[in-house]
């Protein structure tokens, strides 16, 4: 048996016209075209590394020594395979990717595959991973981003420092209860950001000046304190990090893009300083604040109100810069009233 290609030596890429000889017993030679020996190791056919039959490509054969033999006459190697029986799935690839009416339901159960592992396997995966891991993950990624955003978005408040030590004061008779998170409040003031308040992954809660101005009782401030210590206790920044990690592998997997894996590195700052959360981060985050009302005693009709609020300034263009905490933190009429007054 014999096919007709090239041979390419080791470390070298210059080709030479040659033909693959095997014979009966499965011994591989190579000769030119005048049936010369190119001086091409000699070896067993089931030792070589064939690529897949996929359309008309050439085929790769590849020696140990790193020289490799491409051809087109995938009918001669098909021939080989079938007479050696090291077929390694060839023609099953080949059948699936020739015929139209096979290939398109095994294309649409691959995107379904990967639509499903993206919705739903890496999100349960991110979660797992982030509630096994040490708190001093969350610590870790935390690590300058308040230094980071003092630099970029935030300046001191402007709050008295007597109502700054007095919502200090309040907020830690709740936060106390809630020691290894870690939680720690601070005010800023930001002009970029407006009305908001943000959990970081070290364990700040950051509130800003507009945030405080906008509430008319102290107690919707601890209806936001619950909110964000929700994002806190459920570490949805380390699972929003892992997950673009596992979508970036899943994306290197899928593509063969390895320069996408850099994007890991990109997506940490990115996640913190757009403020973000997907929907469902909310969700855990709002009934982690209902259920923080509800346990020390707090009417969770405050958290409705202020988020009324924070809507009403969400349609008011000259105040749009104070609605970021709206935008960032979506609040629909279903979240609101999810708080409204209720027996308990």
């Amino acid at each position: 048996m014999r096919a007709e290609g090239f041979f390419f030596h080791a470390a070298s890429s210059q080709r030479q016209p040659a033909l693959l000889l095997v014979n009966d017993l499965g011994k591989v030679s190579l000769a030119d075209g005048d049936g010369g020996d190119l001086g091409a190791p000699s070896c067993e056919f089931g030792d070589l590394v064939i690529s897949p039959r996929l359309g008309n490509t050439p085929r790769q054969v590849e020696f140990a020594d790193g020289s490799r033999f491409e051809t087109r006459d995938n009918a001669a190697m098909d021939q080989m395979l079938r007479h050696f029986d090291v077929d390694h799935g060839s023609r099953l690839m080949h059948l699936l990717e020739s015929r139209l009416m096979l290939a398109l339901p095994v294309a649409l159960f691959t995107v379904l595959v990967i639509w499903g592992g993206i919705t739903y396997g890496v999100p349960a995966g991110a979660r797992w991973l982030a509630m096994v891991l040490p708190a001093e993950a969350s610590a870790y990624i935390g690590q300058g981003t308040l230094q980071a955003l003092d630099q970029s978005l935030f300046e001191p408040s402007e709050l008295p420092a007597q109502r700054q030590r007095e919502l200090h004061q309040l907020f830690h008779q709740y936060t106390a209860r809630y020691a290894e998170l870690q939680p720690r409040v601070l005010f800023r003031q930001s002009s970029a950001i407006g009305a908001n308040a943000l959990a970081l992954p070290d364990g700040h809660i950051v509130f800003t000046d507009a945030m405080v101005e906008l509430s008319s009782d102290d107690r919707e401030l601890l209806a936001i304190l619950g909110h964000e210590i929700g994002h806190l206790a459920h570490r949805h920044v380390l699972r929003r990090v892992i997950q673009g990690s596992m979508l970036t592998v899943v994306i290197v997997l899928v593509t063969g893009d390895v320069n996408a894996a850099s994007s890991i590195v990109a997506a940490a700052p990115t996640i913190l300083l757009e403020l973000s959360y997907s929907r469902q981060f909310e969700r855990e985050a709002d009934e982690f604040g209902y259920r923080f009302m509800r346990q020390h005693d707090l009417d969770p009709q405050h958290f409705a109100d202020i988020m009324q609020r924070l809507e009403r300034l969400g349609g008011d263009d000259e105040m749009g810069k104070e609605s970021a905490w709206w935008s960032t933190h979506p609040a629909t009429g279903e979240r609101i009233e999810r708080f409204r007054r209720d027996p308990g």
